[in-house]
């Protein structure tokens, strides 16, 4: 079950978007909702005996921390009003130690909401990869748009019977049992027919052992693995999307075509992912 949920917070019109997911959720679940405000302070400059540049950076980090204060009233105001089980955590950073701190919360709860990376007002790409790569947890990213009701009717699981695949179903299956109607989705990227005809049933199976009927469907190709998968979710009209997330944070590296970012970048639909 999801008892506990992460909500990324910067005291931006932003929040409504992040409040509105979290809140959706523990309405699912009967939840207790944490809040996490990540103060960016500014990054230490060298000095080198430059007295005036000294007193200069420490007025801008009272300055910051007094910004974080007054965004720290405002959030725990806003808290309030959801009108059950609430917490806020705040942490003074530096930009570059985002992810390690977003990931170490997230470590201590069942899930973790933001909005898509890497677009304005989306959530800083470090702090994605850090929650991602470093948490063990799973995240809800959503589209950055107005609040909208976030439902579990019809989910739909990219799988290509990968590891990460395989954890995000894990982390997915209170989802999925919420679910009236789960489309299993295999893209056929040119593997040899007999192996590629049977991926994806035994995940159906396994399902089932958990009382979630889902339907296989094999869908050819059509440019990237990511592009197709976007496809899917639009003419499905999936209100959720389950996935891997693939790649190494340190390297930035980005596996499986890319499709683990052109999701994440480019998904009509919210995504629960995992690695």
């Amino acid at each position: 079950m999801i008892k506990d949920v992460m909500v990324r917070l910067d005291g931006t019109a932003a929040d409504e978007v992040r409040l509105s997911a979290a809140n959706d959720i523990a309405e699912y679940f009967e939840s207790h909702i944490i809040g996490l405000f990540l103060n960016v302070l500014p990054l230490v400059v060298p000095i080198e005996g430059d007295s005036a540049a000294a007193v200069t950076y420490v007025q801008l980090l009272d300055n910051a921390r007094e910004y974080g204060d007054e965004i720290q009233a405002k959030l725990r105001k806003r808290l309030d009003l959801l009108q059950k089980p609430v917490e806020l955590r705040r942490f003074d950073v530096y930009s570059d130690t985002i992810g390690e701190t977003a990931a170490s919360e997230a470590r201590s709860v069942d899930a973790f909401v933001g909005l898509r990376p890497n677009r304005s007002p989306g959530e800083p790409e470090n702090m994605v990869e850090g929650v991602l790569f470093g948490s063990g947890r799973h995240l809800v990213l959503i589209p950055e748009r107005k609040p909208v009701p976030l439902a579990f009717d019809h989910i739909l699981i990219a799988w290509n019977e990968s590891r990460e695949a395989a954890r995000a179903v894990a982390e997915a299956m209170p989802y999925l049992r919420k679910a009236e109607t789960v489309s299993v989705i295999v893209v056929d990227d040119g593997a040899p027919v007999e192996k590629q005809a049977t991926i994806g049933e035994n995940l159906i199976a396994h399902l089932l052992h958990h009382d979630v009927g889902a339907a296989l469907h094999h869908v050819k190709k059509e440019g990237k693995i990511g592009t197709t998968l976007i496809t899917e979710v639009r003419e499905r009209k999936a209100d959720l999307v389950v996935m891997g997330g693939y790649g190494h944070s340190r390297l930035r590296e980005w596996l499986l075509g890319g499709a683990t970012y052109d999701m994440m970048h480019h998904s009509p639909a919210p995504l629960l992912v995992a690695h």
